[in-house]
């Protein structure tokens, strides 16, 4: 499919008459006519924003071997030729997902850390209670350290239960197929 093809398409499947669609874009009626009949080709700003408009990217628009994209009634993303559904994302889910994968993050890294130093706790007493004339017995040192461990590690592992859960809401970012909408890709 052609980009005149593609417009008028995208232009009806909103509901625009060529009309609407100029006012749209700041032009003439007359521009977006030739544009669907191949008489002229729009320039680089104008297909920006109509990628903007009708919710594509510019490579849809420009390529004619891209497989076609039609709106799916049951989904708020796309559908391609073969029945395969896109997710679409748009900048304020980009921008949300984003931020609170940062402020997640550090919690997740402190997390982590406490993993780590989780041992030392153990083996610091136990080394203690080897000492000839140490304040603590083996046992005791073994007990408490163990606690101490155990304390750690349940503690870091609520952490990251608790923050990764506050990001299951956008799990299919991972596993879906997506669209973004105009801007996004940049900004991410």
């Amino acid at each position: 499919m052609i980009l005149a093809e593609k417009i008028a398409k995208l232009r009806k499947q909103n509901s625009w008459s060529q009309e609407e669609l100029a006012e749209k874009l700041g032009i003439s009626r007359q521009s977006v006519s030739k544009w669907e009949s191949g008489a002229s080709i729009p320039d680089l700003d104008r297909i920006i924003r109509m990628s903007g408009l009708f919710g594509v990217s510019t490579d849809y628009l420009l390529k004619d071997e891209l497989e076609e994209i039609t709106y799916s009634e049951t989904d708020d993303g796309y559908e391609t030729g073969d029945g395969e559904v896109i997710r679409s994302v748009s900048l304020e889910e980009a921008n949300t997902f984003m931020e609170m994968t940062e402020k997640i993050s550090k919690n997740i890294a402190l997390a982590v850390f406490i993993l780590i130093l989780s041992p030392v706790c153990l083996i610091f007493l136990g080394g203690l209670s080897e000492l000839t004339n140490a304040p603590i017995s083996e046992d005791m040192a073994g007990g408490i350290g163990v606690a101490i461990l155990l304390v750690m590690v349940a503690t870091a592992v609520a952490v990251l239960i608790f923050k990764g859960m506050q990001l299951t809401r956008y799990v299919y970012l991972e596993k879906e197929k997506l669209a973004l909408e105009y801007g996004v890709e940049g900004i991410v």
